[in-house]
């Protein structure tokens, strides 16, 4: 069974995750290295929207995320990967498909965040951590 967009609706370990960055705050410029923040789900939620994008180009990657960011009323910035199963190893996340309709396209969350505040930033750090660079959008 797969979702709307064609992707099995497991997530596997391989695969690469992006997350989309509205703000340059959310990266240290001179490193291209994504801040902890990035990676705090809003507040109250214990989970964060990522993108599966493993067959995708960095230009359509690009045009995911700007489609993606447009929805809240932001510009990209730029995004960086995570691979699934690294996320998985750490803490008690999980990766979960979510399309519940064609604006959802590749969507996923990252669930079983901590409720604790300083739990919670520990946790974001850690992701921060295991992305790669920060790919800077197109303009």
């Amino acid at each position: 069974m797969s979702l709307p967009s064609g992707l099995p609706i497991e997530v596997m370990d391989a695969e690469p995750l992006a997350r989309f960055i509205r703000q340059r705050s959310l990266y240290k410029p001179s490193t291209l290295q994504a801040k902890g923040d990035l990676f705090m789900p809003p507040r109250g939620a214990t989970m964060l929207s990522v993108s599966r994008v493993g067959n995708l180009s960095n230009g359509a990657i690009n045009e995911l995320g700007t489609r993606v960011v447009q929805q809240a009323g932001n510009t990209l910035k730029g995004w960086c990967i995570l691979e699934t199963g690294r996320v998985r190893a750490i803490r008690n996340f999980r990766v979960e498909s979510d399309e519940p309709d064609d604006q959802h396209f590749f969507h996923a969350h990252i669930t079983g965040f901590p409720t604790d505040k300083s739990e919670l930033m520990e946790a974001a750090d850690d992701l921060a951590e295991l992305a790669g660079p920060v790919v800077l959008a197109e303009v």
